[in-house]
């Protein structure tokens, strides 16, 4: 072969080996880039701590929230207050609440023999906790935002759902009629169902919605009330209480789930090394330690210093003489003569 068609060759190869895997620029990824280039955000974040479900118990207790008064714990369920009459009790988050925006979702069950209800319980998020009143098992003069399912309204012996503020001042055991402070009403029966019954409330917008689904397993709700205009403080506590009445029932709290809405975007960083090899044969990746670090470091200045000398060979052999890659491969670059006389070729 003919010197310069060895410079020509040597000329394609230098630059086949130098973009291929030791490429450097051609396909790496811009970290700063590529924490501009994020997915969308979730619309809404699970927090566990805030949580419960089945199974609930670590060291016979449900972690992150504490029970009291009359509660019964069991396997499938928790049962708040028994059907025996003047009895009640409690489950309250022990963390405070983080978020401005959020959504509970609450399922329970209200079972007794009798016709009537023996009264019902209450959701709570409110500035105390662990306050045991006369208020369905919880205190009177609370602080924040109180739900009430009552199963055993005096009035009309049906079941009522109300949502009430309270700044610690208002005391409804002293007469006063929790209908003419109530953010909204409805009457949606859950007493006896076959299914459990789902609560489900948000706070978004300063619009807080609660919705019941009283058969449907937590996928057929229907809207209990909307107040828009509420502000509601991050920092207070979750809670669940009940009491029973004569007649009793018994009131059973069987999960209590959190979630945090609109969170905010998480950064995306490019991925560690050996990550996506791990990934693709479906182990978990925890990082590497510090023996694979040293073989990475080793392995990627060696590659760099052999991209250094591929790039510094390239420019070597097109100052004997070679057309630069892309020129030959766009044709641009002239016809030389190798030899003289009757031999002589060109290229």
């Amino acid at each position: 072969m003919k010197t310069y068609s060895i410079l020509v060759v040597t000329s394609l190869l230098l630059k086949t080996c130098s973009a291929g895997i030791w490429s450097s620029d051609t396909n790496q990824v811009d970290p700063v880039e590529a924490e501009k280039d994020l997915p969308e955000s979730p619309t809404s974040k699970y927090d566990y701590k805030l949580s419960f479900k089945k199974p609930y118990y670590y060291n016979d207790s449900v972690p992150f929230w504490s029970t009291g008064g009359d509660v019964l714990k069991g396997e499938e369920f928790i049962r708040l207050s028994p059907s025996i009459p003047n009895t009640s009790g409690w489950i309250w988050s022990e963390i405070k609440n983080p978020y401005e925006e959020w959504e509970t979702e609450v399922s329970f069950r209200v079972t007794g023999t009798h016709l009537h209800g023996g009264r019902g319980l209450a959701f709570w998020y409110t500035k105390d906790r662990e306050q045991p009143g006369p208020i369905f098992g919880s205190t009177d003069k609370w602080d924040g935002l109180s739900i009430w399912l009552d199963s055993a309204n005096p009035v009309n012996h049906k079941a009522s759902t109300m949502a009430l503020l309270n700044d610690g001042t208002l005391s409804f055991t002293s007469g006063l009629d929790p209908r003419k402070y109530a953010l909204g009403t409805c009457s949606i029966t859950y007493r006896n169902s076959p299914n459990p019954t789902f609560l489900k409330v948000v706070m978004k917008d300063h619009l807080l919605s609660v919705y019941l689904d009283n058969n449907g397993g937590g996928k057929d709700y229907r809207m209990c009330l909307q107040k828009s205009g509420i502000k509601l403080p991050v920092g207070y506590y979750f809670g669940v209480s009940a009491n029973s009445h004569t007649p009793a029932d018994d009131h059973d709290i069987l999960s209590f789930e959190t979630r945090q809405l609109n969170p905010p975007q998480k950064l995306a960083h490019p991925k560690r090394p050996l990550e996506e090899e791990k990934k693709k044969k479906g182990e978990e990746f925890s990082g590497i330690d510090e023996e694979q670090q040293e073989v990475v470091s080793a392995v990627y200045d060696t590659q760099s210093r052999t991209l250094e000398n591929l790039q510094l060979l390239q420019l070597q052999v097109e100052a004997l003489g070679a057309p630069s890659p892309e020129k030959i491969i766009a044709g641009d670059y002239d016809v030389v003569k190798l030899t003289s006389g009757d031999n002589a070729e060109t290229l």
